[in-house]
């Protein structure tokens, strides 16, 4: 809340320099390209003209700025069953329900009445973190052992196919090429059970997903691609779409396509889509990473 106190003081600062007219055109949309870069679209022309009801705009459009900031920062949140192994044999396993959130690759589970908290920049020196169909499992080496299960429903709704865990020419991890890629996905990280990308700037996602496989893309074609062949060519790649569970991520993601060319090559392009199926993000330059 402090954030969005300190962007309307600052907004209202530009504000009464610039005059409700100006101010509103600075307000006004701009135009996301595939590659996420901003185009400035002609400013807004409102028929407004200095005064109360110029400023009344102007105090409802910064009303607007601050209403959209406390959705961004909500967490996915889920119910589960925990149970917690302390590192001490005289300390009997718990076992309960528990909440289960997550932001940015932040995780916090409050079992009982304890909040048990797995930044994302300690996984790996501070705690081991597993995925698994059946939950997850967190580990702090020397103190305790936390299993996140899911109910029945959650893991039908996570269900891959037979074989995806392994020969799976979609799993490892990616780097994105392009400005814009490197910005939005940065390394798209894909285990059986489990899926990352992001930035601390524009946001991680980090959430387990179901699997659905699309035709074969003939003739180096498939489905909502950036940029299709222009000549003929025997390219085939194979099309998979991954869909966020249990909710799309706070940064809108809800659903990946993925599309390997099946001719050995080392890269693979990616399509996001929002949970409508509006096509977000569009990158064509992701290369297996060692």
């Amino acid at each position: 809340m402090q954030r969005v106190r300190a962007i309307s003081c600052s907004c209202l600062l530009a504000a009464s320099k610039l005059g409700p007219n100006l101010f509103l055109q600075v307000l006004a949309p701009a135009r996301m390209t595939t590659d996420h870069r901003r185009t400035p679209e002609q400013p807004m022309e409102l028929p407004i003209r200095n005064g109360r009801a110029g400023w009344g705009l102007v105090i409802a459009a910064l009303g607007a700025l601050a209403a959209l900031a406390p959705a961004q920062a909500q967490a996915d949140s889920t119910q589960a069953t925990c149970v917690l192994s302390r590192h001490d044999h005289t300390i009997p396993v718990q076992q309960g329900p528990c909440s289960f959130s997550q932001r940015q690759g932040n995780v916090t589970v409050r079992f009982r009445d304890e909040t048990f908290s797995f930044p994302s920049a300690q996984q790996g020196t501070g705690y081991q973190r597993t995925n698994a169909a059946s939950g997850i499992r967190f580990n702090r080496e020397g103190e305790y052992t936390l299993q996140v299960l899911w109910t029945a429903a959650q893991q039908a709704t996570t269900s891959k196919p037979r074989g995806w865990a392994r020969d799976n020419v979609y799993l490892g991890r990616w780097q994105a090429g392009s400005t814009a890629g490197r910005a939005i996905l940065d390394v798209l990280t894909l285990e059986p059970n489990r899926l990352r990308w992001g930035s601390a700037l524009n946001g991680i996602c980090d959430s387990d997903y179901s699997v659905r496989f699309l035709p074969w893309g003939r003739n180096g074609r498939f489905p909502d691609q950036l940029v299709p062949p222009s000549s003929p060519t025997d390219l085939v790649y194979g099309v998979v779409r991954l869909t966020l569970q249990p909710r799309p991520c706070p940064t809108g993601a809800a659903v990946l396509q993925l599309a390997l060319p099946l001719d050995g090559s080392n890269a693979m392009q990616v399509v996001t889509y929002d949970a409508s199926g509006k096509v977000i993000g569009s990158y064509p330059d992701l290369r297996r990473l060692p």
